[in-house]
């Protein structure tokens, strides 16, 4: 194995894909791919960063295969990482980039981002996603909430985003019904200005693999509301 390998071309571009997104399938970063080499060379490719210790592979299921950076391969990323993923919040990740990317496939919603351990507004949100409505555009703090913390903690974060200045809300979603409901109890004990900065979203069926904000049920302000009368004009 060569110590001067240095990636350029096509092996920049996985680095930078894998960057933005922390982990990603491999069908999705064919698709993302800039460079028209086929799935099969994409994946000698992929193999070659593994082999010089770039990048690291697992499998979910008997063909899904994720690939993620190392310490050594966040060193050729821009992307504000700080950190290499660990099997602990390797799940955790995965569920962020799905939400993520299907929410990007809504027609109201602009762009998106990953965060990476960065602290904005002294807080760390999962992901950012900007989604426009009657003409105005909001800065959409993701946290993706799979077990359930401590009343303070959380209270807390929702007292941090209603105070922040760099997002219009914060974006708590779940897929298991009792953290949902305890942390819908948990907003309404706090006053009116917090709770208009904050967003619940609780779909079941949330994992890796998929997410469905249209059947999903939401909460704000006190009531439950569907996802389209949140974010449909």
């Amino acid at each position: 194995m060569s110590l001067a390998f240095i990636p350029h071309g096509v092996y920049e571009d996985i680095i930078n894909i894998v960057g933005q997104w922390k982990v990603v399938d491999m069908k999705s970063l064919g698709e993302m791919c800039n460079y028209e080499i086929g799935y099969h060379n994409l994946l000698k490719k992929v193999r070659t960063l593994e082999t010089h210790g770039l990048i690291k592979g697992v499998l979910l299921g008997s063909k899904n295969k994720h690939i993620y950076l190392t310490n050594k391969g966040l060193k050729y990323t821009g992307h504000d990482y700080t950190y290499e993923i660990c099997d602990e919040n390797l799940t955790h990740d995965l569920i962020v980039s799905r939400v993520l990317k299907t929410l990007l496939t809504h027609k109201f919603f602009v762009d998106g981002r990953m965060f990476h351990q960065i602290a904005v507004d002294k807080i760390f949100p999962d992901a950012q996603a900007t989604a426009h409505k009657n003409g105005e555009l909001y800065k959409l703090a993701l946290e993706i909430e799979l077990t359930q913390k401590e009343q303070n903690r959380v209270k807390e974060k929702y007292r941090r985003y209603a105070s922040g200045s760099v997002f219009t809300y914060g974006v708590f979603i779940t897929n298991k019904e009792t953290l949902f409901k305890t942390y819908c109890r948990y907003l309404q004990e706090m006053n009116e200005d917090i709770q208009e900065a904050i967003i619940l979203i609780l779909d079941k069926q949330m994992t890796a693999t998929k997410f469905n904000y249209e059947k999903s049920e939401c909460f704000y302000l006190g009531k439950s509301v569907s996802f389209a009368q949140l974010f449909d004009e």
